[in-house]
């Protein structure tokens, strides 16, 4: 396990900023780490969001978190959250499709950065 993160399920607040300004969170937003153990039914969750989407570009965010998987496991992620970063990745200018991508490659312990 690396020395930055929690058991799988757990989750933490982070009182400092976040590695990157991200234009979409607003001054004063909080982090919390949410670490996640991937298994045979994978991270769980769909995502919205990203740039060049044709609402505009968004921040991505969870749209659903399914009853299998470990999101669900967890019981710490949940639809509508926004995800700052994958791990050491920050999310920020990724299209969905990178994001996606960012996601499904991600093996084994994954910890998400939440804004809160």
């Amino acid at each position: 396990m690396r020395e930055d993160s929690l058991p799988a399920g757990e989750s933490s607040d982070i009182d400092s900023p976040a590695p990157s300004l991200d234009s979409s969170i607003s001054v004063g937003s909080t982090y919390k780490k949410v670490v996640l153990e991937r298994g045979t039914d994978g991270l769980g969750f769909s995502i919205v969001g990203g740039r060049g989407n044709p609402q505009g570009d968004l921040p991505i965010f969870v749209k659903t978190v399914f009853e299998r998987g470990a999101a669900a496991q967890s019981g710490q992620l949940k639809p509508g959250d926004q995800i700052h970063a994958v791990d050491e990745t920050i999310l920020e200018g990724k299209t969905h499709q990178e994001a996606v991508a960012l996601l499904k490659n991600a093996k084994g312990t994954v910890t998400l950065t939440i804004v809160s």
